[in-house]
């Protein structure tokens, strides 16, 4: 299966066993000095063992003093911590997997609390963290080029294979490449040779250091996409042709991640599959040297075909491994449609505050891989019921089949996915449906006993005689409790994702900007609908809680569709024709006619047992929105939780 991606590959004088590469993620897994925690070294192992033929790490620091981009971050900069690096090369190279350290600079995006000296780029600059750099000196910048090699040096003896010098997404060494951020006169500023002179400084430290065998990648961003200020691929090409005159072994191309909503690093769930695959091919057409790239690969098919084509040498992608770390083991075997799917729902990134470190949605164990023993094998064919086939229902299921346990999963409507079904619906939500394939499929093989357009009564509940009972059986949309809000004229999301309600030529009001609402608000604003549509929010920004790559792909749309965004405002009556609403920083009030309304606010549990479920089985476990309204990660995660309690 799949020749050309388990052929191998090679990267200057290395060769790796196939052409899948994992590339870099801050997973914030280590100790707070840098080095490695048995988390961190059990995350990349179960990603060898899976069979990747190469692993870049998360981000490692270089430099102490300016360079400390978040707390928990991997450190090169210290002698010290090379025993640290050479016990994560000893976990990862008995499956074959070669082992890459990506050395970056933040710049001006390094945090200000986390960093004992003031921040330098390129030229003065705000950062991502609100910290203001100064213009780097050229001693401070040639000292950095040295903290590059060096910090090569030491992961070197630590036992990894190469390195990766991370020279895109507006960091330190991108900000030298930008003309957006470089405004210099000396000669690190003006022609692209110039401005580039930093990495030809980097890669010279770094042969000398390591000898001109170590292989060396360069992450550039071949195209900026943040308008007519950046740099495009014309220019991205020609810095990949004096990276290779320069010596480099390989470039992983990427597009720059900046707060532009025309710049996307790490991609929505909108985009397509391989929507920026002309970037890879178009320097692959122009060096000789190796050219990885993400390219937004989802499927070992599409990868496949971009290798036969020839648009890439390696096929890149973390958020495929997140989701599924035996990704590449169960493309080369023949299981491909037991993989679990990305969904790029961007919930790796977008929970680091809530858990502190990396996870993923769709698989509840990545970042706690360490923390998780092997599943025990102690249901002995107990019963346990299952109520509702949404993604914490089936997430249950299965894990708990697993187990061991007999389980009967039931569903109400005849088909499954629950909240999953309403999502798909949105627009550009084509990558919801193969979740619900893959929880389906997974449940069928371990046994689930799924029962379509089934909702038992409680006497048939207490028939089955259950061991458990675990209840998913979801939410309603939440109505407030005020005046109007049952009228004629509001409805909620469900009616107009479904189609149920169509309006056209109606003046509306979304109230709520999570996920749903803007995404119901796109369907309302369509162009050939002509609705004019208002989009309230009590927070004073708009999609509080909503990751900003997903809150960005779809405001971007609503822009250009006339919507219009007030924040702050709470809905207090809804009329006849009309609504009335408060701002939350002045008390004052305003009405507002319209000929609609849409409450985007949430579900509240359904609860068609209420508590009458206790009379059934002493062990009721509520999860996923019967517990609280939440996201695909907390149906999926809260699952597997009480999979794992019974």
């Amino acid at each position: 299966m799949y020749p050309h991606l388990a052929s191998p590959g090679r990267i200057g004088g290395l060769t790796l066993p196939n052409r899948v590469a994992m590339t870099a993620a801050s997973a914030s897994l280590s100790q707070p000095d840098g080095t490695m925690t048995e988390d961190m070294l059990a995350y990349y192992e179960a990603r060898a063992k899976g069979g990747v033929g190469l692993i870049i790490t998360e981000m490692v620091c270089v430099d102490e003093d300016r360079g400390v981009l978040f707390y928990r971050e991997l450190n090169a900069a210290r002698e010290e911590n090379i025993p640290s690096f050479r016990r994560l090369a000893d976990r990862v190279h008995p499956y074959g997997t070669k082992l890459f350290a990506q050395l970056f600079h933040p710049g001006a995006n390094a945090d200000p609390k986390l960093n004992p000296r003031d921040l330098i780029s390129a030229s003065p600059a705000r950062g991502k963290k609100r910290g203001q750099a100064r213009e780097a000196t050229q001693e401070e910048i040639r000292d950095i080029a040295q903290k590059f090699g060096q910090a090569a040096r030491r992961v070197k003896e630590g036992g990894f294979d190469g390195v990766e010098v991370h020279a895109a997404h507006h960091y330190f060494l991108h900000s030298f490449l930008s003309p957006v951020t470089n405004h210099r006169t000396d000669q690190y500023g003006g022609s692209l040779e110039n401005r580039a002179r930093i990495l030809r400084e980097i890669l010279e430290a770094i042969r000398a250091a390591c000898g001109q065998d170590f292989p060396i990648l360069f992450r550039v961003s071949i195209e900026e996409y943040i308008g007519k200020d950046g740099y495009h691929a014309d220019t991205g090409i020609k810095l990949c042709q004096l990276l290779e005159q320069w010596g480099a072994d390989g470039i992983n191309t990427t597009a720059s991640g900046t707060d532009s909503k025309l710049s996307q690093s790490a991609e929505p769930m909108c985009y397509l599959q391989g929507w920026r695959k002309h970037l890879p091919r178009a320097v692959k057409q122009s060096v000789s040297i190796p050219v990885l790239s993400v390219a937004l690969i989802r499927d070992p098919a599409y990868a496949e075909k971009l290798l036969a084509e020839g648009v890439l040498d390696f096929a890149a992608s973390v958020r495929s491994h997140l989701a599924d770390p035996e990704w590449a083991n169960k493309a080369f075997s023949g299981r491909e449609e037991d993989i679990v799917p990305c969904i790029s729902c961007m919930a790796c990134f977008g929970k680091y505050d809530q858990e502190g470190h990396i996870t993923c949605a769709v698989n509840p164990e990545t970042g706690y891989e360490a923390q998780l023993p092997p599943l025990k094998a102690d249901g002995d064919s107990r019963l346990v019921a299952v109520l509702g086939a949404g993604p914490a229902g089936m997430e249950a299921a299965w894990i708990a089949a697993r187990r061991g346990f007999r389980v009967v999963l039931f569903e109400k409507d005849t088909a499954p996915g629950g909240q999953l079904k309403l999502a798909a619906l949105a627009p550009r939500k084509e990558r919801i449906e193969p979740l619900t394939r893959s929880l389906v499929r997974r449940c069928a093989q371990a046994g689930v006993d799924l029962r379509l357009g089934c909702s038992p009564t409680l006497e048939e509940l207490r028939a089955l005689a259950p061991y458990a009972i675990l209840d998913a059986t979801g939410g309603v949309p939440k109505i407030p409790a005020i005046p109007g809000a049952e009228g004629p004229m509001v409805c909620t999301p469900p009616e107009v994702l479904t189609g149920a309600v169509d309006p056209r030529e109606e003046s509306i009001v979304v109230v709520g900007s999570g996920m749903t609402g803007l995404e119901t608000a796109e369907v309302l604003s369509q162009r050939e609908k002509n609705n004019a549509v208002l989009v309230l929010e009590a927070a004073p920004r708009l999609a509080p809680g909503v990751q900003g790559s997903n809150r960005n792909a779809v405001t971007a749309v609503l822009e250009l569709n006339n919507v219009v965004f007030l924040c702050s405002r709470t809905l207090t009556r809804v009329g006849e024709d009309r609504i009335w609403f408060t701002d939350t920083q002045t008390g004052e009030e305003y009405v507002y006619p319209c000929d609609r309304v849409v409450l985007a606010l949430g579900t509240q549990p359904a609860s068609p047992y209420g508590e009458e479920l206790a009379q059934v089985c002493e062990r009721v476990i509520p999860l996923g929105d019967r517990v609280q309204s939440g996201s695909i990660w907390e149906a999926v995660h809260t699952g597997y939780r009480a999979a794992l309690t019974l």
